[in-house]
């Protein structure tokens, strides 16, 4: 596992601004990706005949009339599949192997909420934000098929001026853990194949169509 750090220098004063982020990479094991790239486009039409959640915002994302715009509707987890559950084992493990790098308990309850992201040629997801409430916890993404892209995260608090970015290389099987709080977003589709991701939210606490990891 590859961990970054991106930290604030130590503050002269009590109003100057102060960060701590960490991010984790890497590759999950035991995985089909082909056949996960079938099942789950195989999935998209289901996905896409759900109410839409916000067909204006799409969570951020700009991915209108998407699998990520019904996010809310589906948990990608809850569905039997093989490369399912592997999928859910590398969750833990990276969780778990994430926690004990930066010398943290493990919880004795962690959830999950999973969703499927599809962009076609020429799409790219817009800079969001999962969460920021004072619950907010960890959220990751796997790549099952990808070509010639980065995903980019925006690491210090001047994310207007001159914001620092970290561009992760997508690459199949990775699989990348990030504090939820932290802004992120990809670069331009332009291979004439879908890329493929899976993203999710963990939490400490049970929520509305979450499934139990731990």
């Amino acid at each position: 596992m590859k961990v970054i750090n991106f930290r604030s220098q130590p503050k002269n004063n009590f109003f100057a601004p102060e960060w701590n982020y960490f991010i984790a990479e890497t590759l999950a094991e035991n995985i089909d990706f082909n056949k996960f790239s079938i099942f789950l486009l195989n999935k998209r039409n289901e996905i896409l005949n759900l109410p839409d959640n916000d067909n204006t915002e799409a969570a951020h994302t700009g991915l209108i009339n998407s699998t990520t715009s019904r996010w809310k509707k589906y948990n990608v987890l809850s569905w039997e599949n093989e490369n399912i559950y592997l999928f859910k084992n590398n969750i833990i493990k990276a969780h778990n192997e994430f926690l004990k790098f930066l010398k943290l308990n493990l919880p004795n309850e962690l959830y999950v909420q999973c969703w499927l992201n599809v962009m076609k040629k020429g799409e790219k997801i817009n800079a969001h934000v999962h969460s920021f409430h004072p619950n907010t916890y960890l959220g990751g993404h796997l790549c099952v098929q990808v070509k010639d892209t980065c995903t980019h995260y925006m690491t210090s608090m001047n994310q207007v001026n001159n914001p620092e970015i970290y561009s992760s290389q997508n690459k199949i099987g990775k699989l990348t853990l990030f504090q939820n709080c932290v802004p992120h977003f990809t670069d331009t589709h332009n291979d004439d194949k879908e890329r493929i991701t899976l993203a999710f939210d963990l939490s400490l606490q049970k929520a509305d169509n979450y499934t139990r990891l731990i």
